[in-house]
Formats: C-alpha cells, structure tokens, sequence
C-alpha cells in the first residue's frame, strides 16, 4: 500500500541549473561570449570572459586580421547573492596583414559587453541608469555596487545621453518652451562659478534638456538643431527678462510670443520701488537709511503683497502720507 502511494520517479525540475557550466553561461547570457574562469577572493568574485571573433578582417582594406594579444580590461558589475563581482574582459587586439594598411592594430569591441570608455559591464550600467533615473542618489548606487562616485556617475551620464537622443517624444508634446539660467558655484581655492541653461516644457512641467552655457550662440544653436515641425509648434516662450533669452526668441522663433513669469515681474518691480525709496531717503536726509527713518522703518512693509497687507501695514503708511 506504501509502495502504490509513493511517488516512483522524482520529476525533474527544468529551471534548475545545477551543472557548475551551464550557470556560469545563464550569469553572462551573452551569445559568442566565452567563460574562461571563475576567481574567488575572500569574498570577492570575479568573472573572466572572452568574445569570440571567428574569422576577422580589417575594416579599412578588408585583408585577414590576426590576434596581436589580449589584454585584460576589468568592470564593476552586479553583485552575486549579495557578493561583490568584477567582470573581466580579456580584449582581443587585431592587427591587419597587409604592411601598406594605414590601419595598423585596433581592439575589437563589443557594446554588449560593455560600452567604451565605461567602467561598468552594460548590464550594470543599465541598471544604474534606472537606478537613479527613479530617484536614487548615484552614491546610494555607488555603494551598492561598492565603487567609486565617478565610475557609476560617467555609466549613468552615457547611457543617460543615450536614452535622451531616442527619446524625441518630449519634443513633441509642446507648443511653450521656457528658458532659465542657473548658477553653479564650484567652491575651492578659486571660486569657479558657471551658468547653465534650463529648456523646460511649461505646459507638461518637465524638463527637456539641460545646457552648460547660458550665451546666445549655444542656445540659439540648441534649437536651430531642432527639427522645423517642433519649431513651427512653438507658440509661446517663457523667460526670466534675459536680453540674452529675448533675442534668442526674437532670432530663433519669431512666431513666438514672448512671456515673462509672474515671480520675474514682481521682483524686477520689488526693486524699482526699493530703489526710490533709497533715493528719496538720500534726497530728504542726505543720508542713507537709519534705525529710526521713517522710510528705512517701513522698507519691508512697502513690499509686502496685498493678500498678507493688514491694518496694522496701513498704519505704518499713514505718517508717510501725511508728509
């Protein structure tokens, strides 16, 4: 009864690995890529690959390239059930056969693997990238991946350029642009302050692209490469009363009218009636203002807005009337 009731063969489970090979294959899951060791250290583990090139040629004469060697380029890649992993890319340098080829050696790449001139495998950066796309800082990453600030942050700048040049649908989602500057202070033992240039989306409220400059010809640039559609599409453009930004609009988009924001507005008036009062101050006392001038004590209330302006602001006026 016991043996009718057990189970006579053990079904097999078909997503297990358990040959050492085939889960090194499914850790890299990359087609021609070649495992060539596993290294451990304590509790660092490195994984060392190799692309496979079959049959080369050499792009500028066609003739058969041969390998001249392999060096090793090592990556930061994901952590393994919590393990800190290196990625290891043994490259293959090719050189051509041909003597008279002006193309002498070059290194096969491969952006499967990893892009050029980044520090983490593509699958990593990848990551990274989505990372701090949703709102993680890049020293939360860093950490995480146990590397350095800048190794993360030049992966996420690459492939973050990258998604920004695919992604041509923030373009087109707008008929008013808005351009601002902002300053960057780099503090050191000489002050550097750079200004950049923010485009915005003013009607979807998003960003559309950041500029490292706020002069009228890397602007003006910036959207003469846009295409016509998208600039023909702009209505109105948003500035902070820039001449710098108002000829922009004026040269590059003449069709659009030209919108200054409330806060811009209300500060410009802010300090045309700060400087009256400073200059009245001077003309009557012959002084600038003091503790105990009535236009010095009034200064903040004078600026106040109508919606936070009480009776006690009005009779705080009242003297400055009677005169």
């Amino acid at each position: 009864m016991l043996h009718a009731l057990s189970v006579s063969k053990k079904p097999g489970n078909t997503f297990v690995l358990s040959n050492p090979n085939d889960i090194l294959k499914a850790l890299v899951g990359l087609k021609d890529v070649r495992i060539l060791h596993l290294e451990r250290n304590g509790p660092h583990v490195e994984l060392v690959v190799e692309r496979e090139i079959g049959v080369a040629a050499c792009a500028s004469c066609g003739q058969r390239a041969r390998v001249k060697d392999r060096s090793r380029v090592s990556y930061v890649d994901l952590p393994v059930y919590g393990s800190p992993m290196s990625l290891t890319w043994r490259k293959h340098r090719l050189r051509c056969v041909n003597g008279a080829c002006p193309q002498t050696t070059w290194i096969f790449e491969d952006h499967r693997i990893a892009a050029k001139g980044c520090l983490l495998p593509t699958r990593a950066a990848k990551w990274a990238t989505v990372q701090v796309g949703q709102g993680r800082t890049v020293l939360e990453v860093a950490r995480e991946l146990a590397c350095d600030w800048h190794t993360v942050n030049d992966a996420v700048a690459t492939y973050g350029a990258a998604l920004l040049a695919a992604d041509r649908k923030r373009l087109n989602q707008t008929t008013a642009i808005g351009l601002d500057e902002t300053n960057f202070v780099k503090h050191g033992a000489h002050t550097h302050s750079s200004y950049a240039t923010t485009v915005a989306d003013v009607q979807n409220h998003q960003i559309i692209d950041i500029l490292p400059t706020r002069q009228f010809v890397d602007v003006a640039k910036w959207i003469d490469e846009q295409p016509v559609a998208w600039k023909e599409r702009i209505h109105y453009g948003a500035l902070d009363m820039s001449l710098t930004y108002a000829s922009v609009y004026t040269v590059m988009l003449p069709g659009a009218a030209q919108v200054v924001d409330p806060f811009h507005v209300v500060a410009l008036a802010n300090r045309c009636l700060d400087a009256v009062r400073r200059r009245v101050q001077v003309e009557q006392l012959g002084h600038r203002g003091r503790r105990d001038d009535p236009l010095y004590r009034i200064r903040r209330v004078l600026l106040m807005g109508e919606d936070k302006f009480d009776e006690r602001g009005s009779q705080r006026l009242q003297p400055l009337g009677a005169r």
